[in-house]
């Protein structure tokens, strides 16, 4: 179904074309995605240190300060911290694909940059919508246990 309105410039070939505007967009796209990987490696690199430092200086305190009872000893603490590194890195580094392969693509004039551009783009997405799910469903998880947990103890 095609819209008398669509502005969407065809080749004579029936293939899809950027226009001048379209490129605009993607130079614009690229560049502030490029900012955000850039800022999402630094946080990634803070995180896996956190985690490190956090071992030891946590184990340290732990045995100076007996009072602090913490329920997770430091090291899974650490664990934890350099998991949500590594699975944060992930979409970071679909971004920044992106962002390169969208430059090189406008730069060069080249559809195989273009495409591998859109498919760490679609990647990028698929990830981020496979992490959504999985998210809510932990949440949904939480939310009966600790709601039948509050049903037992009443």
């Amino acid at each position: 179904m095609e819209d008398s309105n669509d502005k969407t410039i065809l080749s004579p070939d029936g293939v899809l074309q950027l226009t001048s505007e379209s490129v605009g967009f993607l130079v614009t796209t690229a560049k502030w995605g490029k900012f955000l990987a850039i800022l999402g490696f630094i946080v990634t690199g803070l995180l896996f240190v956190s985690g490190i430092l956090m071992s030891f200086v946590l184990g340290k305190l732990q045995d100076e300060m007996v009072p602090l009872n913490m329920p997770i000893p430091p090291i899974v603490l650490s664990i934890i911290y350099i998991l949500i590194a590594a699975i944060y890195v992930i979409p970071v580094i679909f971004l920044n694909t992106f962002c390169n392969s969208a430059l090189k693509a406008i730069n060069s004039y080249s559809n195989e940059y273009l495409t591998k551009s859109l498919k760490n783009l679609k990647n990028l997405f698929v990830f981020i919508g496979v992490s959504t799910v999985i998210i809510l469903a932990l949440y949904l998880i939480v939310l009966v246990i600790v709601g039948s947990a509050a049903i037992m103890n009443l």
